[in-house]
């Protein structure tokens, strides 16, 4: 037999509060009345405006311990069965076998079937509404969402979510992620008329004390570079970032994270990240797949900074339903460098305002627990360069080619006579500008710049350097007719009818027969040499002075 399970109970609402204490008030007057019983239960029928069957229902609920709260409307008190148990059987058979499927279809069809299965059991057949109040009863919701869905996300939110990240110390757990910034920029491009868009913002959060440790704001989508600038931020001292901003306030916390909690990101993934992680000794944990809550510092905080942007002219709403019909990118007025200052403010307020859960302020966690941090002093450019995207290359006597492009450098010719024996260098390169590289010297285990081997130094950024390619690409491009029709001459030539050995014999012997003496040569009389004309004398004609 099957068993009705309660719901669990919701809060009451004020309403349901409200019209429990009018029904109280309304039996306190019959219990305590000393008039006739009836005439108050058709007093209480009239104010309640409820039949009387319903009355003494409340009444018998009421007078075990006479509370509001035993008058409220719960999932504890359903209703008795009064169906026969083959009825019952009959739908929570159907509504597994039709209703509890990966199709997900709607009830009206399945209630069809359980009618139809009740009439030829000569059973009275049950309400819509009775089927569908049997579904609560039958089924929890996560067994509706793991046979009705084949989406995992449904049966992931109904889950219970426990567990905390600890972090004992500052550093010792930190997380990174993106977000695009809910407000627009606008830039001034010379020649080339007005730019609005948004940014994308990548920030780094110590766990421990919440501090933001680092931040960048691009243009171009989360990749391998903005990982790198973020980590160099905030790994680095920021005080000459700070100045070159004007930016008067106090930014005092970076190191190096011992664990570094990312998504599954594929800038997270690349070769890259993990080298330069393992580097600087850097512990990477991946957040399980569709578990958002494992990172809830760096999400919060995301969403924070961009709370204080969307209060700026040009917020783009955290939804088009949000933005109603706002007009953002004409109202949009701040520059790239300004949305930058104003994060950086907004990080550095975030510091030194009060967590109101735990009621600390993450500065004073810092300065309080950072004290035993070990130092490291690290190169800004060394960090950004063990972040930065990496390949490998074999070294020729030309230098190194990437991207359709020579580099070379007079440190690099020495090692041209090693390259058999030293394989495949190590680069890494900055989008930004790929008029150099770097190259990891074999001998020290530094990195060396290396310029274009044609000379030309002005910074040019890869896409920069796509686009053209693509452009010119485009423009010499043939069709596959004209590809194919030189070589289709070929193959004709190259495939033409041989000529038989008779053919042959006969084109020597009239090459022969041509070049052989003729008798008529001989016979044919010399023709005479023309005869020499004396040579006239020339007249000299009288000159007349003027």
């Amino acid at each position: 037999m099957h068993s009705l399970k309660p719901a669990p109970a919701a809060p009451p609402s004020e309403e349901a509060w409200a019209t429990a204490r009018r029904a109280a008030r309304e039996l306190d007057k019959i219990l305590d009345g000393s008039g006739p019983r009836r005439a108050a239960i058709v007093r209480a029928v009239a104010e309640l405006r409820l039949s009387t069957r319903q009355v003494y229902n409340l009444l018998a609920r009421y007078r075990v311990d006479r509370t509001v709260t035993s008058l409220l409307p719960g999932p504890d008190r359903t209703r008795k069965k009064r169906l026969q148990q083959d009825i019952e059987d009959i739908i929570a058979t159907t509504l597994r076998e039709q209703w509890m499927v990966l199709e997900a279809p709607p009830l009206a069809p399945v209630v069809a079937e359980i009618r139809a299965r009740c009439e030829e059991a000569g059973l009275a057949p049950p309400s819509y509404l009775t089927v569908a109040r049997r579904i609560p009863a039958l089924f929890g919701p996560e067994e509706i969402a793991k046979k009705r869905s084949a989406n995992p996300k449904h049966l992931h939110r109904l889950r219970a979510k426990p567990g905390y990240i600890h972090a004992a110390h500052p550093l010792d757990v930190c997380q990174i992620d993106h977000t695009p910034t809910d407000i627009n920029f606008v830039e001034v491009v010379e020649g080339g008329g007005t730019f609005v868009g948004r940014a994308y913002l990548t920030i780094v959060t110590d766990v421990a004390t919440r501090c933001i440790l680092g931040f960048c704001l691009t243009l171009e989508k989360p990749s391998a570079l903005s990982v790198a600038l973020c980590l160099a931020q905030a790994m680095c001292p920021k005080d000459e970032w700070l100045v070159a901003r004007g930016i008067e306030h106090r930014w005092p916390m970076f190191g190096r994270p011992r664990s570094l909690v990312t998504d599954s990101a594929k800038e997270f993934k690349g070769n890259a990240f993990q080298r330069g992680c393992e580097d600087y000794g850097i512990r990477i944990r991946y957040r399980d797949r569709g578990r958002v809550h494992q990172g809830g510092v760096v999400e919060r905080l995301l969403g924070k900074l961009n709370g204080v942007l969307a209060a700026q002219p040009g917020s783009t709403g955290r939804s088009v339903a949000d933005r109603d019909q706002y007009p953002a990118e004409r109202r949009a007025r701040l520059s790239f460098a300004d949305v930058e200052r104003c994060v950086a403010l907004a990080v550095i307020d975030h510091n030194l305002q009060q967590n109101a859960r735990t009621l600390k302020l993450p500065a004073s966690e810092w300065d309080r627990q950072a004290r035993d941090l070990v130092r490291f002093d690290d190169d800004l450019m060394r960090v950004l360069l063990a972040f930065m995207p990496r390949t490998e290359r074999r070294i020729s006597p030309q230098g190194v080619s990437m991207f359709a492009l020579d580099y070379y450098s007079p440190w690099l010719g020495e090692l041209v006579p090693q390259r058999d024996r030293l394989g495949k260098l190590e680069l890494r390169y900055d989008p930004r500008d790929i008029s150099h590289i770097y190259a990891r010297d074999p001998e020290t285990s530094e990195f060396r710049s290396v310029a274009r081997r044609d000379g030309m130094l002005v910074p040019m950024t890869l896409w920069e350097h796509e686009a053209d390619r693509l452009q010119r690409r485009t423009a010499n491009v043939r069709t596959d007719v004209e590809k194919v029709t030189l070589r289709r001459r070929i193959a004709e030539i190259a495939g033409g009818t041989k000529p038989s050995k008779a053919e042959l014999r006969n084109a020597v012997r009239k090459s022969h027969a041509a070049d052989a003496p003729k008798p008529y040569d001989a016979m044919r009389q010399a023709t005479p040499a023309p005869a020499d004309h004396p040579v006239r004398r020339k007249r000299r004609l009288p000159i007349e002075d003027w």
